[in-house]
């Protein structure tokens, strides 16, 4: 099983890319992420996601792991994937059981309604790569009719509920762990792949750094400079999360990008 994922092209995104390759390069995981061009914003960048995917698993011979390059993975998981593969999973995909928007504790569903895309295991089966080819078609068919979703998330997550024959396996949140909402986990689910959630600072067009994030973006950069588990970090000192509808915007603060 191989690690898959892209970035575009402009300054910003290739600051979560050093810090996803350290992470990986930190627990020893093989990986492939390449450099596209810039789409011109967040959501034609996103639509890139199925052709990307799509064209991983033609040019591979063995199962891929996608993750967006916002993630840092914290502990090698190749066996957990590769038993999946073993055990003749087709794809596999988180669902979260927190709100989709918002920190609404309330809304917490215990069996998960809210398949995320940032974790997508694929196996190089003949039903993961129909499922990743009527993906990019409907995408496409629907792109075409004006009706267009980031990345066609919402429609891998429909393709799941109505192609037969996919053998679809529930990750568990550990390895698709949103760094703000650990509250929308089971109590003590470790952290294997975090999501640091760059479309808080790049949906909007303007790129801005966000408080939480940009606190937690330095502590992870500490954590490999220090040669410390961030997981323990996380757990030491809980990310506090901002209770307003909107985040307030502050000044770039470029410190916690590492130099090449």
């Amino acid at each position: 099983m191989k690690v898959v994922s892209f970035y575009t092209d402009n300054g910003s995104y290739k600051a979560e890319a050093e810090l996803f390759t350290a992470s990986l390069d930190r627990v020893g995981m093989r990986y492939h992420i390449e450099e596209v061009e810039d789409g011109g914003d967040w959501y034609e960048n996103t639509r890139q996601k199925p052709q990307f995917i799509q064209r991983m698993l033609r040019e591979s011979s063995e199962p891929i792991l996608y993750l967006d390059v916002d993630a840092f993975v914290h502990k090698n998981c190749e066996e957990y994937f590769d038993k999946l593969a073993d055990n003749g999973t087709d794809f596999g995909a988180h669902w979260f059981q927190g709100p989709s928007k918002g920190w609404d504790k309330k809304k917490v569903q215990k069996d998960g309604w809210w398949m995320l895309s940032g974790t997508l295991f694929f196996n190089n089966t003949e039903q993961a790569n129909r499922l990743v080819d009527t993906w990019c078609l409907l995408n496409d068919t629907l792109y075409r009719q004006g009706i267009a979703e980031g990345g066609g998330q919402k429609n891998l997550w429909f393709l799941n509920t109505c192609i037969n024959g996919v053998v679809v396996a529930r990750i568990p949140g550990r390895y698709c762990f949103v760094f703000d909402k650990p509250w929308a986990y089971p109590k003590a689910e470790p952290c294997i792949i975090e999501h640091t959630i760059a479309s808080r600072d790049h949906r909007d067009g303007d790129y801005r750094e966000t408080i939480p994030r940009a606190k937690r973006i330095k502590e992870l950069w500490k954590s490999l400079d220090e040669g410390r588990d961030a997981e323990s970090v996380r757990l030491e000192k809980s990310v506090k999360v901002a209770t307003q509808p909107k985040q307030r915007p502050v000044p770039i603060d470029r410190t916690f990008r590492r130099g090449r």
